[in-house]
């Protein structure tokens, strides 16, 4: 079997699953305690995929080279609480992002 269609497979199935979650369990229909749970789902996959782009598997010494990272980071952090929203604040990190990259 090449690579190419191992990774269709396993995109088809991590689709699947993704979709069997949504279509068999809908939202409505959990308990009120999950669906608050369900509220910070969002926020904590953002903050495990930021955490895990700022260390990047650098030492600690190497955190010069991630300020740039960290502080876009921060500033999408803050507006994300401010604004209670996550398309703006993302949209301004990254713009904070591109505007470092152009120095």
């Amino acid at each position: 079997m090449s690579a190419v269609a191992v990774l269709l497979a396993v995109g088809a199935v991590s689709w699947l699953f993704r979709v069997a979650a949504i279509t068999f369990l809908p939202a409505a229909r959990l308990p009120y305690a999950a669906r608050r749970l369900l509220d910070h789902a969002v926020p904590a996959a953002l903050a495990a995929m930021v955490g895990a782009g700022i260390a990047g598997g650098t030492a600690v010494a190497d955190l010069a080279s991630r300020l740039p990272v960290l502080f876009c980071a921060v500033v999408t952090a803050v507006l994300a609480w401010r604004m209670r929203g996550i398309v703006l604040p993302v949209m301004a990190g990254l713009a904070v992002a591109w505007a470092l990259s152009a120095l």
